[in-house]
Parts: structure tokens; C-alpha cells; sequence
């Protein structure tokens, strides 16, 4: 973990955002493609070279015969088993842990919570939903503020509320939507020209998005991603209101692909590649 301590010993605080790579690395969760195609309840006939995972998503629910029923099987898909080895997971948040940072994550299984017997709490359990569920996190304590220690944020959806993972381009478009009534609508959203700590999303992981240097690694970060790349330009546009340095950092094995490299440049955050997945889950 030389990389993330490296860029984590340079701030008081930094928020962890984790994607699929460290179930990859430990071998217990296939690519999302292949989880996607596997939810289907019929082989599918359609080529998904060139498709996004959003589209995937959307064509195998539309061939299905019960679309609802999907999300159903990619839930049971993610359950984790006893054999499954998740020590890298462990190890990871017993790092976040030691430096007191939230994690943000963008898989939905349990594998993080459950190598460190985290247990759920919410920063306000009013107005829960299901379907949104961004006040609930893991972790040892009652937080006050997202911002204010270790916790597992769930930004895709968590399969113990089904109705939360986000999948289809739907999906994201609903996320999208409702962070950007959060961020822009009103007179308590963010952007209202100055510093807020309490606006209408600060109970919510989006807090932390908006307010901690973030290191980004184990996501490819890719097109698909939309509602991802669509916070990153958020961020950077909030921060230009007071000239502050965007403080993202993306942690890659080799050179990023080029629609994330080109992004990523764009926007001001610093690309640190390693030459081995130890640098970064070791």
C-alpha cells in the first residue's frame, strides 16, 4: 500500500474511492460484464463488445422475462462465502481505519464491512429510503458528519437494500438527478457561492465528495461510468469558486486508458501509476 500511504500522508485527511478491483485481485467477484450476463435468465443473443455496462444491464433486464427479477439474481450472485478470501479487503480498511478516512465504494457485496465486522448506522435515519439509501454507512462509531471519520459509504447501492443498486443507465440518470437537486436547487444547495457546512447534502456521502482530498484506485473509471465522471466535473467546478487545487488523486497499474487519462488531465487530478497491484493492495 507504499502508493496510497505516499498520497495519504500528504493531507490531515483523505477519503478512499474504491471500485471493483480489489474483489478482482482477490479472485471472489467476476468483471461486471460477465456478472451481468450471468444474471440473465435465458442466454443472451446480443454482443456486448462495445457496449457499456449500463447497456448491458438495460439489454439483459429487456430480454429477460421478468425484468425486476434481475437485481434479484445479481444480489445473489454478490453473496459472499465462506471460502472467499478477503484479506486484501481487510487490509485495505484496517489502512482507512488507521487514518480515520471515509471510504467510498462503488460495489455493492459486502466484502469491505464484513472483513472488519463493521456494522450499519445511519447519520439520520429521517426520510430513509431504500432506494437511496446515502446517509447509511459502516463502521465503528455514530458520526456527526460524513467527513468526520472512517466509514463505508455504498455510492452504487448495497445489496442488503436491492432496490438501491444502480445498474442500468436508469439507474444512474436517477442518482444524477437526485445529487444534482442536492448540489444546485434551492437556496441550502452547495453551489450557492460560498462555503456551507450544513447544506442539504451534508448528511449524505456527497459530503465527503465535496469536501476531503479523494484517492481514487481499483476503477477503471471509464465512460460507463457517467454519474461518476459527471461528480468529478462538480467537484472541480465547485472548486474553482474559492481557486482551490482539485486534491483527487488516481492511482492506476500502468498508464490509465485513454478516455480516463484524458479526463483526469483535464480536471486537474494527478495520475500516479504503479507497476505493481502491491503498490496499491499489498
Amino acid at each position: 500500500m507504499g502508493a496510497l500511504r505516499e498520497i495519504s500522508n500528504q493531507h490531515h485527511r483523505v477519503a478512499y474511492l474504491i471500485g471493483n478491483g480489489p474483489n478482482l485481485a482477490a479472485n471472489i467477484m467476476p468483471s461486471w460484464k460477465d456478472l451481468l450476463k450471468s444474471a440473465a435468465d435465458r442466454p443472451i443473443n446480443f454482443e456486448i463488445d462495445g457496449l457499456s455496462n449500463t447497456e448491458v444491464y438495460d439489454l439483459v433486464e429487456l430480454h429477460s422475462e421478468n425484468g425486476h427479477d434481475v437485481k434479484e439474481r445479481v444480489k445473489t450472485k454478490l453473496e459472499l462465502l465462506p471460502s472467499y478470501d478477503i484479506s486484501i479487503h481487510r487490509r485495505l480498511m484496517e489502512f482507512a481505519e488507521s487514518n480515520n478516512s471515509p471510504v467510498l465504494t462503488t460495489n455493492f457485496d459486502e466484502a469491505f464491512e464484513n472483513s472488519i465486522n463493521a456494522e450499519l448506522h445511519h447519520i439520520d435515519s429521517k426520510g430513509f429510503t431504500r432506494f437511496y439509501p446515502w446517509k447509511t454507512y459502516y463502521g465503528r462509531e455514530q458520526l456527526v458528519l460524513p467527513t468526520d471519520g472512517f466509514g463505508i459509504w455504498k455510492i452504487h447501492g448495497d445489496v442488503r437494500y436491492k432496490d438501491s443498486i444502480r445498474l442500468g443507465l436508469t439507474d444512474y440518470m436517477g442518482s444524477a438527478e437526485r445529487a444534482r437537486k442536492l448540489i444546485h436547487n434551492g437556496d441550502d444547495r452547495l453551489f450557492q457561492g460560498k462555503r456551507q457546512e450544513f447544506w442539504q447534502g451534508h448528511q449524505t456521502w456527497l459530503h465527503i465528495w465535496f469536501n476531503l482530498p479523494i484517492v481514487i484506485f481499483g476503477l477503471g473509471y471509464g465512460i460507463d461510468e457517467v454519474f461518476l465522471r459527471w461528480l468529478l466535473i462538480e467537484r472541480r467546478r465547485y472548486l474553482n469558486i474559492y481557486h482551490d487545487p482539485m486534491e483527487v488523486y488516481y492511482v492506476s497499474k500502468g498508464t490509465p486508458a485513454p478516455p480516463t487519462q484524458n479526463l483526469m488531465q483535464n480536471l486537474g487530478v494527478t495520475i500516479k501509476v504503479v507497476n505493481n497491484y502491491s503498490e496499491i493492495y499489498g
